[in-house]
């Protein structure tokens, strides 16, 4: 299926996420002086960083109660609409959240063992107005809105999502481009496009390409449809997947 993807900025202006590397000081001199000579001529990009600083105060001044001190039984109903300090985006209009989500184990004997260090991938369901982290096996519907996130402890890698539906066809979820694109060391990072889903029904497996190499995507979608039940995965690459299941809203 083909999912409708916002996206939240060109691709010549600065991420979020460096934006807000940027306000932490955690860019390097050079990486530093190229932002801010960028920004001087950019007035979106200084637009998203005074939003960022100002999310940022906003959240020091009242910073949300930490899941771990919420009741068992509500953390997974709840999801903030607030600034989250170390990335604020812009997805799936103005798709903003605060959070740190429980990601599950997987199978063992399957792609996307979550082994201790290896990257992985988590996702969040916008239905109606209700935010919640998904997990394995999620009820999701037609027209719900999916917000992808990854967790990765290497500096970079280039990344890309690639979904098999209930009719067993392949889509590529992230990104737009036709190449998967270089992604930061971070946890639990949203993407910056989020993915309305689409009429097909039932189970559906999404999954997250961490590779050394700009791997082209629609040969990989190709190769993914022909072979939906064991799809080959590329050298140099290493994967994590999550599934969820679509049905018709009650």
């Amino acid at each position: 299926m083909r999912p409708v993807l916002t996206r939240s900025r060109p691709e010549s202006c600065l991420s979020d996420l460096r934006l807000d590397r940027l306000v932490a000081g955690e860019l390097d001199a050079a990486a530093g002086r190229e932002a801010r000579a960028h920004l001087e001529g950019c007035a979106r990009c200084a637009a998203r960083l005074a939003a960022i600083e100002a999310g940022r105060a906003s959240f020091l001044a009242d910073p949300p109660l930490l899941p771990a001190a919420r009741p068992s039984a509500e953390a997974r109903r709840l999801a903030r609409w607030a600034p989250r300090v170390a990335v604020v985006l812009a997805a799936a209009a103005a798709f903003a959240f605060w959070f740190r989500a429980r990601l599950p184990a997987g199978d063992p004997d399957e792609p996307g063992t979550r082994i201790k260090g290896h990257p992985r991938v988590g996702f969040y369901v916008k239905h109606g107005a209700a935010v919640t982290p998904g997990a394995a096996g999620e009820i999701v519907s037609p027209g719900d809105t999916l917000q992808f996130t990854y967790t990765m402890q290497r500096d970079d890698a280039y990344f890309a999502l690639i979904s098999v539906d209930g009719a067993r066809k392949a889509s590529v979820y992230y990104p737009s481009a036709p190449r998967a694109v270089r992604i930061l060391r971070g946890s639990d990072v949203p993407l910056d496009q989020s993915t309305v889903l689409d009429a097909v029904l039932g189970p559906e497996t999404t999954y997250a390409l961490f590779c050394d190499d700009p791997i082209e995507l629609e040969p990989l979608r190709v190769a993914f449809e022909a072979a939906p039940d064991s799809p080959p995965i590329p050298a140099g690459c290493e994967v994590d997947r999550v599934s969820f299941v679509k049905r018709s809203a009650p």
